[in-house]
């Protein structure tokens, strides 16, 4: 059940990646490094909704930068 006794963190901006065709974000969570590739459930009080999400590295797309060196 969602409650603020179980937050781990925040969401601090959300957009649409036409990039990668799919939903991204940026948030804080607890021990964020230790859970790179667990899927947690976020949840929007002001809206009434709930989602899943994947924590994942912040550099998602192009780690070694092969793109920018073209």
């Amino acid at each position: 059940k969602p409650s603020l006794e179980n937050d781990l963190g925040h969401m601090m901006s959300v957009a649409y990646s036409p990039m990668l065709k799919s939903w991204i974000g940026l948030g804080i969570v607890k021990r964020g490094r230790e859970r790179i590739g667990d899927t947690i459930r976020a949840v929007d009080f002001v809206r009434g909704t709930e989602f899943e999400v994947e924590i994942c590295d912040p550099v998602f797309f192009d780690p070694q930068g092969e793109r920018l060196r073209g």
